[in-house]
């Protein structure tokens, strides 16, 4: 089945508009944006994986649904790359919240 998401589709994704101000948020917000942030990459993860299967599926000569032309291989690399973007992203906001937190580790 397609996904009818469009492959920038970020709503999933914890603050999705930019990175926020670490220095204002408590210990325990930081705390709680990290576990969403890596529960958000976790997702990509899965979702990036899946999309390799298909696409590796399609080189050896599958296709990735019942019409051959539904999923062209363009498309779907066009995809992994969205979704590579996107997951580069969390990653660089996971390791600011965890600069953060180790930051306040030592200065207190």
């Amino acid at each position: 089945m397609r996904s009818t998401r469009p492959a920038d589709d970020r709503r999933s994704m914890s603050n999705p508009a930019g990175i926020e101000e670490y220095t204002t948020l408590s210990d325990r917000e930081l705390n709680r944006l990290l576990t969403q942030l890596e529960r958000d990459e976790e997702t990509l993860s899965r979702r990036r994986t899946r999309l390799h299967s298909r696409i590796d599926f399609i080189r050896t000569g599958g296709f990735a649904s019942a019409e051959p032309n539904e999923d062209p291989l363009e498309e779907l690399l066009q995809e992994e790359k969205d979704l590579s973007t996107q997951r580069h992203d969390v990653h660089y906001r996971i390791d600011a919240v965890r600069v953060e937190l180790s930051r306040r580790r030592r200065a207190g």
